[in-house]
């Protein structure tokens, strides 16, 4: 596991091509991937960073930096701090560019932190590449790809939104109280 601060930063990119925002963004050293998404924002940024020191720096001067001097405003940006990662660590090599197809899934918990959902979700499912506790606007986000969008959907609708089997005697779960699915779109 790293021992440097992960964090996210969703960028809702106003009237901008996200596609170049998305190389400017990848210019940040501390930003490791950028993914263009369809949904309410529409580009999800995973970086990494020494230092909550940092990690200011990223946001406050080198993503206001290049939002005020390369293009339109941005509307909005909303960063999370990773608090732990469970399965692949996420890097530009494995997951910069996904060869499937792939989702992001922002959630919140419903129940108490005694049972791992993370960690039962990625044994359950092997298309769950990566799941990170967040300290931000929601609990935790996962890394899905997927052969195809069939399945995609399969792992997020049997595996994340019903949890089956993930509670005592394996019971189905409602352990998750919102999920906000955000799909991956590359060129």
């Amino acid at each position: 596991m790293s021992t440097k601060l992960g964090f996210f930063i969703l960028v809702d990119a106003g009237d901008n091509d996200v596609h170049k925002i998305r190389e400017e963004l990848l210019q940040i050293d501390e930003i490791i991937l950028v993914h263009c998404l369809i949904g309410p924002d529409d580009l999800i940024c995973y970086g990494e960073a020494s230092s909550l020191a940092a990690l200011k720096e990223v946001v406050t001067f080198k993503l206001a930096h290049l939002i005020e001097d390369k293009f339109n405003p941005i509307s909005h940006t909303q960063t999370s701090l990773s608090l732990e990662y469970f399965g692949e660590q996420l890097t530009a090599e494995s997951h910069g560019h996904p060869t499937n197809t792939a989702a992001w899934i922002l959630a919140d918990i419903n129940i108490s932190g005694a049972i791992n959902i993370s960690e039962r979700l990625l044994s359950k499912h092997p298309e769950i590449k990566s799941a990170h506790a967040l300290l931000g606007s929601h609990d935790t986000l996962f890394y899905v790809e997927a052969d195809d969008l069939d399945r995609l959907m399969e792992v997020i609708d049997d595996g994340v939104r019903i949890l089956r089997g993930i509670g005592n005697e394996g019971k189905s779960v409602k352990a998750l109280s919102r999920t906000d699915t955000r799909l991956v779109l590359m060129k």
